[in-house]
């Protein structure tokens, strides 16, 4: 038989976030008792204002096609309410709307990278950003961090990197998933001051923007350094801070030039965004503050408690969430104990034994650790937790 896949698609491996919530979602169909703490969205339905401008969209005939770049009125407010927030000038024409941060995330860098240029990426990181980088033919350079600099890039570490050769791009995520670590403003600032100084690009992947604590404030690499703003793409979308995972919308805010590249592309690749979800967009981001308000007091309240019971338990260590809804956890020392090798057998095991899905941190580049969300309901969590203190306690030192 004639090989009929092409060497870039044997390269590609299926997203595991995605499929292990898949997997556990089955699992519960079938009567298993499971609990899995997988999932990377809110577990919140869309509030009711943003559902209601849905139905009114389609109720007024609002199913057409849309311009490549998304309708006018979502960029404007995009650009509008972005402005503000950013504290730099975007206008209409240096927004894209796109199917989901994802997508916007894949159309920066097609656009930013030739086949061949490196992109550096820091450990622990979002599972599809090594394959993103490879599928537009660039070369994904991983940057380990650790426990030592609370898994943050360090701007001496930085340098460090840049003395082994320049990469093109930085793809950069905070408040972060998988680990909810979120940089401070003296952290950040000296970082994207290299980054101009070195003409390296950013990809700024600021999804999760909402979702911080108290005692944490998200800020953006362009509000911090405001000439950065001409060498970066700001991503973000309503999916995290709104509940609209699958309306699939987000979105980036780039250079006029970069902009209107990303929409080129887009517009051969994929074709518009979805238009209801545009529309719905709109009234997420103009009236939903109060409904984000209100997850976001909800996600606190539930991090406070997960942590709580964390830390009683002895032999694991995590960086403190400051954003997101996730605890990223090294269990490693209990690898030896549970006769694995790594997070992924950690995981198979504690399925097999338990019943609890959890994300094997090999899918991040860390493979000493394994994610939780507490995108899930207080009693969920608390069985969740019932079930891993079960699990340790079986395989004392």
């Amino acid at each position: 038989m004639a090989e009929i896949i092409s060497s870039r698609a044997k390269d590609i491996e299926p997203s595991i976030t995605l499929s292990l919530n898949t997997k556990a979602n089955d699992l519960k169909e079938k009567g298993e008792d499971v609990i899995g703490l997988t999932a990377g969205e809110p577990d919140f339905d869309t509030p009711e204002i943003i559902k209601k401008a849905a139905y009114e969209a389609i109720g007024s005939g609002k199913t057409k096609y849309t311009p490549a770049a998304g309708i006018a009125p979502l960029r404007k407010i995009v650009a509008e309410v972005y402005t503000g927030r950013l504290g730099i000038p975007y206008e209409m024409r240096d927004v894209v709307i796109s199917h989901g941060a994802k997508h916007s995330i894949y159309n920066a860098l097609y656009t930013l990278i030739d086949p061949g240029d490196e992109v550096m990426i820091l450990s622990p990181y979002w599972t599809s950003y090594p394959e993103m980088v490879k599928l537009v033919g660039g070369v994904p350079r991983i940057v380990e961090l650790s426990g030592e600099t609370g898994y943050k890039l360090t701007p001496e570490r930085l340098e460090q990197e840049l003395g082994r050769g320049k990469p093109r791009v930085l793809l950069f995520n905070s408040p972060s998933n998988p680990s909810s670590i979120v940089y401070r403003r003296e952290e950040l600032e000296p970082i994207a001051r290299i980054l101009l100084k070195e003409g390296i690009s950013l990809i700024s992947d600021e999804i999760y923007e909402f979702l911080t604590f108290s005692g944490w404030e998200h800020f953006s690499p362009v509000t911090l350094v405001p000439e950065l703003k001409d060498q970066s793409v700001v991503i973000s979308g309503v999916s995290k801070g709104y509940a609209m995972t699958g309306w699939r919308l987000g979105f980036a805010l780039a250079s006029r030039e970069v902009a209107y590249r990303m929409a080129a592309f887009q517009a051969h690749a994929t074709g518009c965004p979805n238009s209801i979800s545009q529309w719905a967009a709109i009234e997420a981001i103009t009236n939903g503050a109060e409904d984000r308000e209100r997850m976001r007091v909800e996600f606190e309240k539930r991090k406070e408690m997960f942590g709580a019971r964390l830390e009683k338990i002895d032999s694991i260590s995590y960086p403190e969430p400051g954003g997101g809804f996730y605890y990223l956890v090294d269990v490693s020392s209990y690898y030896e104990k549970c006769g694995v090798g790594g997070s992924a057998e950690f995981c198979e095991k504690l399925l097999e034994e338990v019943g609890l899905v959890l994300i094997p941190g090999g899918a991040f580049g860390c493979d000493s650790m394994v994610r939780f969300s507490f995108a899930a309901g207080e009693d969920d969590l608390n069985s969740a937790l019932d079930r891993f203190e079960s699990f340790l306690a079986r395989h004392p030192g």
